[in-house]
């Protein structure tokens, strides 16, 4: 218990510690993107670049700070959504599509929602206990609620 204790301590720690600094990047970055997208819907592609320089230093802000995070196995996950990220702005650089700027803002708002899900204060925190768990072997016979209606 007291290990979970201070995993809850360092996340709370951590999100009043970067909360102001997340919340301005995930929205300077949808910003860019943003712009990046109304230009690349314009087909000027001269006035895309500058907004696509910006995601790209702004994703590698939000990943190097969101990397600091003191859930280990939370920082896993961030490699894969955050390469994608930068290989598709840098793709960009080249070609910017419309479709490619709507799909990252897409995904940079599941990333913020997500973030904020894991940076919420945690009311308690209860151990796995064997208290919800049937011991009984099941009847595999048994008609569930879903067979009843199928009748």
């Amino acid at each position: 218990m007291n290990h979970l204790t201070k995993i809850k301590t360092d996340i709370e720690k951590f999100g009043s510690e970067n909360n102001q600094e997340m919340a301005f990047l995930f929205q300077s970055l949808k910003h860019s993107l943003k712009t990046a997208l109304k230009q690349a819907q314009k087909f000027n592609f001269d006035r895309c670049k500058p907004s696509i320089k910006h995601s790209i230093n702004l994703s590698r802000l939000l990943y190097r700070n969101l990397s600091s995070a003191p859930a280990p196995s939370i920082i896993g996950h961030l490699d894969d959504p955050f390469a994608y990220i930068d290989e598709t702005l840098r793709g960009s650089l080249t070609l910017p599509l419309a479709e490619d700027f709507e799909e990252l803002i897409l995904l940079v708002g599941e990333i913020e929602k997500s973030v904020k899900n894991l940076l919420k204060p945690v009311k308690s925190i209860r151990p796995y206990s064997n208290d919800y768990i049937e011991v009984r072997a099941t009847n595999p016979f048994k008609k569930t609620l879903h067979h009843q209606h199928m009748e």
